[in-house]
């Protein structure tokens, strides 16, 4: 199994409210000191903003089966 295959199951594996939890605590975070809490890992951690919102569309797309 590759990295991102890896890490695409553990992001998956997250129950749904958690990652709301997630998004929206990081995005009260972000609208707070304006931008500046905005962190990016390398390698990427399933808690950071930008890969819970996508996993979070990724949800809603599916969902909806768009």
């Amino acid at each position: 199994m590759t990295r991102e295959q890896q890490f695409r199951k553990k992001q998956q594996s997250v129950p749904d409210l958690e990652l709301i939890e997630t998004v929206e605590t990081k995005l009260h975070k972000l609208c707070e000191t304006g931008g500046k809490s905005l962190t990016m890992s390398v390698p990427p951690m399933v808690t950071d903003f930008d890969m819970a919102v996508c996993e979070m569309i990724r949800r809603f797309k599916e969902s909806k089966n768009l």
